[in-house]
């Protein structure tokens, strides 16, 4: 693993690291047990802060909480709030310096005691996404060898899609490696630079898959020897017809709005026309007053009906990015996972931990730009109830014993798909119910020593509890999960 000298705790050097050493992270985690409570109350906390500039001179915003980790480009703050009568939650986001006026760090040890207590929180967290406008792209070659790339602070990314598509990209997945980090912080010091290939298109995806000599059918896979992740989908494709219905849009919405300015003056002129017919003056008013009214309906039915066109465009655009952007956080999961926290030639992750937590971040529910780490994904949990209460559910011990065969392949099929849930499941549960991502018994239990030991005995050790006792409570929460 990595050296147990200590750094310091803020580094001024030009390209400064995560706050805290991953040694010292996990000697911290190790202290969890005697941190306080979950019921303890944030109000008696010392937290960090930052003052954040306003658009105008002197309009500043102070926000609190904890300082999560610090690069030259941007500092990751997990803002702690407590609405009243509410629990507490937290918010990560990564705030460029340039937005900061001024930075206001607890001394080393209420730096740690705040570390320790936000890890018994950090399950509530809401990751925000980070602004597409912000990040840095440069672009190489030109025409269909045209490629777009970025340095992140956690992986390098190389993509032939669009730039909006690769901002888009890039946003989620920045804001999922911010989720993996608050859940399951790093243990490498010096850690493999993470490259990410982005595909614009299914047909450059599957060429260079046949260059690779692989025959996949996911979306994205990650491959640990080269610690690169290849993702695609027909983003080019689809976003061209999405530009294209934008364009349509805005060529209607600009000919109503030259109709509707025209529309007066025809009013005028027919006001005109019935006057000199002998209309009364009541009449005319009560006759334009009508054709206004008509007008007025049928320009918002045609602008609602061509905005809708765009929206449908857009949500189905949606789904097919969805796809992919799911596939990429799972695989994304496996990268950090063997680069960042327990490399596969140093330690011994079981499959259906590797895939349970993999589907666990993947399942992670959005609310607009906000990724939501503990909400069950619905439909897995639908499956999941359905299963154990089937005459013949798969058993804890049968999850934990199965060999490699049955995670390989499409998460397809019958005893495939099955054993994914399950892992699912319990990956879900050890994660938000028992807060044992990044403790020391996690570490005991995913070690070289430890995959000597029986499955289920060193299940019961990362547990504390006999398999049958640990089986009882996980399915009761499963059953009863919202």
């Amino acid at each position: 693993m990595t050296s147990p000298r200590r750094p310091p705790l803020f580094r001024s050097s030009p390209a400064l690291p995560l706050s805290l050493s991953p040694p010292l992270v996990c000697l911290l985690l190790a202290a969890l047990a005697a941190a306080q409570p979950p019921d303890d109350s944030p109000g008696r906390w010392q937290l960090e802060s930052l003052t954040l500039r306003g658009p105008a001179e002197g309009d500043e915003t102070i926000i609190r909480g904890l300082i999560q980790g610090q690069t030259e480009e941007e500092i990751d703050f997990a803002e702690i709030v407590q609405p009243p009568g509410k629990p507490m939650y937290a918010v990560i986001r990564g705030i460029p310096r340039g937005d900061i006026a001024k930075i206001q760090q607890l001394d080393e040890e209420g730096h740690l005691t705040l570390f320790k207590r936000f890890a018994l929180f950090r399950s509530r967290a809401v990751i925000e996404a980070g602004r597409m406008d912000a990040l840095e792209l440069v672009t190489s070659g030109s025409g269909a060898g045209r490629t777009l790339q970025y340095q992140g602070t956690w992986f390098t990314l190389t993509s032939t899609a669009d730039e909006e598509q690769t901002r888009r990209s890039l946003v989620r997945i920045e804001q999922m490696f911010r989720a993996y980090r608050t859940l399951l912080p790093p243990r490498v010091q010096q850690p493999r630079r993470l490259e990410v290939q982005l595909f614009g298109s299914l047909d450059r995806y599957r060429e260079r898959l046949r260059e690779l000599n692989l025959q996949l059918d996911n979306a994205a896979f990650y491959s640990p020897q080269s610690a690169t992740i290849l993702a695609a989908s027909d983003l080019d494709l689809f976003a061209e017809r999405l530009a294209q219905v934008r364009r349509q849009y805005d060529a209607v919405r600009q000919d109503l709005m030259r109709l509707d300015g025209t529309h007066g003056k025809k009013l005028a002129e027919l006001a005109e026309q019935l006057k000199t017919a002998g209309f009364q003056a009541d009449e005319i008013t009560a006759e334009l007053r009508q054709r206004k009214a008509t007008w007025k309906k049928e320009l918002e039915t045609n602008l609602a009906t061509n905005l809708a066109r765009q929206r449908a465009a857009e949500r189905k655009f949606d789904v097919v990015t969805d796809a992919m952007f799911r596939s990429l956080a799972h695989e994304s999961f496996h990268a950090w996972l063997d680069t960042h926290v327990y490399p596969h030639d140093q330690f011994h992750v079981p499959r259906w931990l590797h895939e349970g937590l993999a589907q666990v971040f993947e399942s992670s529910q959005f609310d607009g730009d906000s990724l939501r780490l503990d909400a069950p994904d619905k439909n897995r949990l639908a499956d999941l109830r359905g299963d154990l209460n089937s005459g013949q559910p798969l058993s804890l011990a049968q999850v934990l014993t199965a060999d490699q065969r049955q995670f390989l392949g499409p998460h397809a099929g019958d005893a495939p798909q099955r054993h994914y849930l399950y892992a699912w499941g319990l990956a879900f549960y050890l994660t938000f119910h028992e807060n044992l991502l990044g403790s020391p018994r996690l570490d005991a239990y995913v070690s070289q020593a430890a995959q000597n030991l029986d499955p289920i005995a060193r299940f019961e050790q990362l547990t504390g509890m006999p398999l049958p006792e640990f089986e009882t409570q996980w399915r009761a929460a499963m059953l009863e999960a919202r």
